[in-house]
């Protein structure tokens, strides 16, 4: 098959500009007055995930009933496209898990493990043997394989819209016409959809280099001696936005694509290190212990809104990660279907779900049983860190713990950057292709846009650093997830809809 001219495509005003404006006003009252907005957020956060907390985790389960029936009904061997596929099996897992992570999952897979041990589930006591059992358990639930079926769902959704639909737009409302006909999806309506999935990714984006960043400017403190502050944070945020550029001007099969690949090969070197110069059989025997851990407790873990007891822990941990999952959901979904094109359905809901999980498990594994080894044997008091000098020299301070330490920090530097740079070219790229004119699967963005895109997103990074701690972080992600939820269903929806009507299933 001839291959088609690749074309480029100016922004679309209706999506640019209002949803450009809305950030901007945001970040204007934020930094007007910090007080006040740490009081708005921490207002919104706890009605969000207090009343309708529920609905994030019925979601999950109800998308993950649907990847089965993806997995193995009808449309189980129907292909995204005619053409061959774009990517090898490798380089498509790469670049899956590349642009579906950042620093942040280095933030978390090392500190996560410690906040479940010490503000732990189901009343258990601080500290426990049965807090400590927890530990992983959680982790390996929040990061596995419900999560990415949910993903697998929506990347087929929107795969079929690219390339068997063949649509003109990457956004919303290019994919929701089935559901609320072709006046609305163009209309109104569809603006509406389009741009509260544009703000909702911005500060998504933004709360992932608000964990990446400390981590980065920890490191220099470490290695250098440079004290961290909100302009050396900046500055390494516009270092991003420099890297961001170069990868992104030689487009999505080149400089995209080398850049994940690297951070591929760097993730396994360092996760390979970590488990050599660690306690091994620790991290073997506490990962089968944290698995049995978890299957025994699924069922509740699935369901817990602690109703009774009140003690905030699916709020703040569940409810959030879930939202965080659905917030990045459109994003990394478009993304997603975009690298595969030629790909099956059961292929794509296959590989995504083992290649990823198999991703996210041995990151939290290893860093996460480095982390609880370090506490079980005391060699440094993470407590009394995390509450004297900050989470991100705790996770600083548990990584310089291994044996090496200098050579260690500089793998993790290195890492921290690198992981960050993929995440923000796939956002950038995606951003830019959901606010042009007529972007296909074919198209390349304008060079401009994708850069214009990366520079707000890291000024809402340092906007959100400016707040400081992990509640203005954590709300950013459910306020962009709580109304995307409803995009999200009705994207599916609509999938659904058009496919019976064409013939697919």
């Amino acid at each position: 098959m001839e291959k088609k001219e690749v074309k480029k495509v100016g922004i679309e005003p209706k999506i640019f500009f209002p949803s450009l404006i809305v950030v901007v006003i945001l970040g204007y009252l934020v930094v007007r007055d910090l007080d006040a907005a740490n009081a708005a957020i921490n207002s919104l956060f706890g009605y969000v995930t207090n009343s309708w907390g529920w609905l994030f985790e019925w979601y999950m389960v109800i998308f993950g009933i649907i990847w089965a029936w993806l997995a193995f009904g009808p449309m189980k061997n129907n292909t995204l496209g005619e053409e061959k596929p774009e990517f090898s099996t490798g380089s498509w897992i790469f670049l899956m898990f590349a642009s579906c992570t950042s620093a942040a999952v280095l933030y978390w897979g090392t500190i996560e493990a410690y906040y479940y041990i010490a503000y732990p589930p189901f009343a258990i006591e601080a500290f426990s043997p049965a807090a400590q059992e927890f530990g992983v358990a959680y982790s390996l639930f929040h990061w596995g394989p419900l999560p990415w079926a949910g993903y697998a769902v929506l990347t087929v959704a929107f795969g079929y819209f690219i390339y068997v639909k063949k649509i003109n737009v990457m956004r919303p409302s290019g994919c929701v016409e089935a559901a609320i006909g072709e006046k609305l999806s163009k209309g109104w309506l569809g603006t509406i959809i389009d741009n509260f999935y544009i703000v909702a990714l911005i500060l998504a984006m933004g709360t992932s280099l608000g964990l990446a960043t400390p981590l980065v400017t920890e490191c220099i403190e470490w290695l250098f001696g440079i004290e961290r502050t909100l302009q050396v944070d900046s500055a390494i945020i516009a270092c991003w936005v420099i890297f961001n550029a170069i990868c992104v001007a030689f487009g999505l099969t080149k400089g995209i694509k080398m850049a994940s690949d690297v951070r591929s090969y760097l993730s396994i070197i360092m996760l390979v290190w970590v488990l050599i110069i660690g306690g091994t059989t620790f991290t073997v025997n506490y990962f089968t212990d944290s698995v049995g851990i978890m299957l025994d407790s699924l069922s509740r873990m699935l369901f817990y809104t602690d109703a009774i007891r009140d003690g905030g822990f699916p709020q703040g941990w569940t409810v959030f990660y879930w939202a965080w999952w659905v917030t990045f959901g459109i994003q990394m979904c478009i993304f997603l279907a975009r690298i595969s094109r030629g790909r099956t359905v059961r292929e794509v809901c296959f590989v995504m779900v083992a290649g990823l999980t198999a991703t996210t498990w041995s990151m939290w594994t290893i860093l996460g049983s480095n982390t609880v080894n370090i506490m079980k044997q005391n060699l440094i008091n993470i407590p009394q860190i995390v509450k004297d000098e900050g989470v991100p020299r705790a996770i600083i301070e548990a990584w310089a713990a291994l044996p090496l330490s200098t050579i260690t920090i500089w793998g993790f530097f290195i890492l921290c950057f690198l992981a960050t740079v993929t995440l923000i070219n796939a956002c950038s790229y995606t951003l830019a292709m959901s606010t042009c004119k007529e972007a296909d699967g074919y198209t390349e963005p304008p060079l401009w846009v994708r850069l214009g895109w990366s520079v707000l997103v890291g000024i809402i990074g340092v906007t959100l650093l400016a707040l400081g701690g992990l509640k203005p972080l954590q709300t950013a992600i459910i306020a962009g997830g709580f109304p995307l939820i409803f995009v999200n269903v009705l994207v599916l929806y609509s999938f659904f809809k058009d496919a019976k009507l064409n013939k697919w299933y």
